[in-house]
């Protein structure tokens, strides 16, 4: 999430100094920061997927033990789909704050103002790509405990 923080800030401190300098860009000048921006979010995706399915994996033995006490698969499937979208929403608004913060500055410099350019729906997609892959990786690193034989073999 913090990747997506770093990502937004450069897009949006590009829009930013271009909305203060009045510039267009056009050419290979208007692709490349979303480019950059685009290989920021792929690291992002196989950072929280792999974060998410090593943090799942270690929690194995406690999945097959709420198995075992009579947990259903359904049940352990709400829980680690609510838990992997509490720990992403819990990493976007964290990212969203530094990236923010730091966005507030570069237009107080800039402007002089707290002012930075910013696109929602771009932001709202980096935050959507994020909770997808914190949802597949949690879900699908934890689909053998939930469904698989009680006992580790």
């Amino acid at each position: 999430m913090l990747t997506v923080a770093l990502a937004c800030t450069f897009l949006f401190a590009v829009s930013t100094s271009d909305a203060v300098a009045g510039v267009t860009r056009t050419g290979p000048d208007a692709w490349a920061a979303p480019l950059l921006v685009g290989s920021a979010v792929l690291f992002t995706v196989v950072a929280v997927l792999n974060a998410t399915a090593m943090s799942m994996a270690e929690r194995a033995e406690e999945i097959r033990l709420l198995r075992s006490v009579g947990t259903r698969p359904g049940q352990l499937t709400r829980m680690v789909f609510w838990q992997s979208l509490v720990v992403t929403g819990a990493g976007a608004l964290l990212g969203t704050s530094i990236a923010a913060a730091s966005l507030a500055a570069l237009g107080e410099a800039a402007v002089g103002e707290l002012w930075f350019a910013f696109s929602v729906p771009q932001y709202l997609a980096l935050v959507l790509v994020c909770a997808v892959s914190g949802l597949v990786g949690g879900l699908a690193s934890t689909r053998r405990a939930r469904r698989g034989p009680l006992l580790a073999g």
